[in-house]
């Protein structure tokens, strides 16, 4: 079996950008076997050192791309950086993407990579998640369950 980190990146008090938080919070309810879940509110280099022993990582965020709210995106970055066209929602101090090929040009990358960015539409002070982007949310918990439960692709 891989070892796999989730990790939920969010904000508690910016709106539709708790999503990452509550979307850990969720995956940590399924008890799923080989598979740590950890949240931070806080991205930045000192995140790296949690994904490492791990041979998959995969990161959870709101994100923007002009989708509609609740959208739920899914990219591999094991090979590529994340396209220009979306962006996560930088509440948290270093902006994602950054972070990723700086892990990646320091060798700091588990084999695979995996966001789900559900797409956000109020990162407000103050205001609670839409009702769009927690339906969202659940379908992005389900396709990551149902991505953890398959068998592994032989490579």
């Amino acid at each position: 079996m891989q070892k796999t980190l989730v990790l939920g990146i969010g904000n508690l008090w910016r709106g539709d950008d708790a999503v990452g938080l509550l979307a850990a919070q969720a995956l940590q309810a399924h008890n799923l076997p080989d598979v740590t879940v950890m949240a931070v509110s806080k991205v930045d280099p000192f995140v790296i050192p949690l994904w490492q022993g791990f041979d998959r990582l995969i990161l959870i965020d709101a994100v923007v791309s002009g989708a509609a709210p609740g959208a739920v995106h899914w990219f591999d970055l094991s090979k590529e950086s994340l396209p220009a066209t979306v962006s996560s929602c930088s509440t948290h101090s270093f902006d994602l993407a950054a972070l990723i090929e700086l892990a990646r040009t320091l060798q700091k990358l588990p084999p695979e990579v995996w966001l789900f960015g559900v797409e956000g539409r109020d990162l407000s002070y103050g205001r609670p998640v839409c009702k769009a982007v927690m339906k969202g949310l659940e379908s992005c918990i389900d396709m990551i369950v149902k991505r953890l439960q398959a068998p592994p692709n032989p490579r």
